[in-house]
C-alpha cells in the first residue's frame, strides 16, 4: 500500500467515523425525546433505521450492529420516571 492509498484510505475513514458519531448522537438525542413524550418510539426507531441505510451504515456496519445501537439507546425508553414515582 502506498502512502497515496494510506491518506486516501484515512479520508474514507474519518468521514466514515464522522457519521457515526452523528448517528450515535441522534440516536441519543430521539430516544431522550421519546422518554420526554415527545416524540413517538416507534416513528423515532423507524427514521432511524431509514436514516441508518440513507447514509449506508447499514452496509459499513451491518444490520445488527445498527439495531444494536438504536436498542441501546432506548433500552430504557418504557420507563418514564413521573408515571414510575404515582404508581
Amino acid at each position: 500500500m502506498t502512502d497515496q492509498d494510506r491518506e486516501l484510505l484515512a479520508a474514507w475513514r474519518y468521514v466514515s467515523n464522522a457519521k457515526l458519531v452523528e448517528y450515535l448522537r441522534q440516536c441519543w438525542r430521539l430516544a431522550a425525546l421519546v422518554r420526554q413524550g415527545l416524540v413517538d418510539r416507534t416513528a423515532a426507531a423507524d427514521r432511524l433505521w431509514e436514516i441508518a441505510i440513507a447514509h449506508a451504515l447499514v452496509r459499513a456496519l451491518g444490520e445488527d450492529r445498527i439495531e444494536a445501537i438504536i436498542a441501546e439507546a432506548f433500552a430504557d425508553s418504557d420507563f418514564h420516571p413521573m408515571r414510575a414515582e404515582v404508581a
